[in-house]
């Protein structure tokens, strides 16, 4: 009768994730403070006739629209890369979508806020000088999200690289 314990043999196919704590909580930050902004974005829009008129009147009623619906499909992608990057933070295969998304959720941001501060500078000094202060701002999630992701994907190509990883 053999006494020793049993341990299982590790999966071959799991590596270990170095950069999942970091996409954790940043995927995690994502999802609340896009959730949140994708909430109250809704509410300005309802406010748009009391605020309008300080800021470019009817003619600009549609430019300020097509700007905070654009701000609310924003909030909701990178809800989504944040629930995919809570999702995938042990998953160290999947690090480069993870990366793509960041990257892509970085671009649109940037893109959003310069024509944002394009439409408030036109209307507002004090204003438009927070809004480009903010352009990096909304930069330092998105490039904690990609160096946890890089990490995962070091991890996987050199699992890749030595073979401790199965066939995909």
């Amino acid at each position: 009768m053999n006494n020793t314990p049993y341990y299982p043999k590790p999966d071959p196919n799991i590596t270990k994730a170095p950069g999942r704590n970091l996409l954790l909580v940043t995927g995690i930050l994502f999802i609340v403070f896009n959730a949140i902004g994708a909430m109250t974005i809704p509410f300005t829009l309802l406010t748009i006739e009391f605020w309008l008129p300080m800021f470019g009147g009817e003619a600009m009623r549609y430019a300020w629209i097509f700007v905070y619906v654009a701000g609310i499909l924003l909030s909701l992608f990178a809800v989504v890369v944040g629930i995919l990057g809570v999702a995938f933070c042990n998953k160290p295969d999947r690090a480069g979508v993870l990366i793509g998304l960041a990257v892509m959720t970085i671009v649109l941001s940037i893109l959003y806020n310069i024509v944002y501060a394009a439409n408030i500078l036109s209307f507002s000094d004090g204003l438009g000088i927070f809004t480009v202060i903010t352009i990096p701002v909304t930069l330092v999630l998105p490039v904690l999200y990609i160096a946890g992701a890089a990490k995962n994907k070091k991890a996987a190509d050199f699992a890749d690289q030595y073979g401790y990883r199965g066939q995909r």
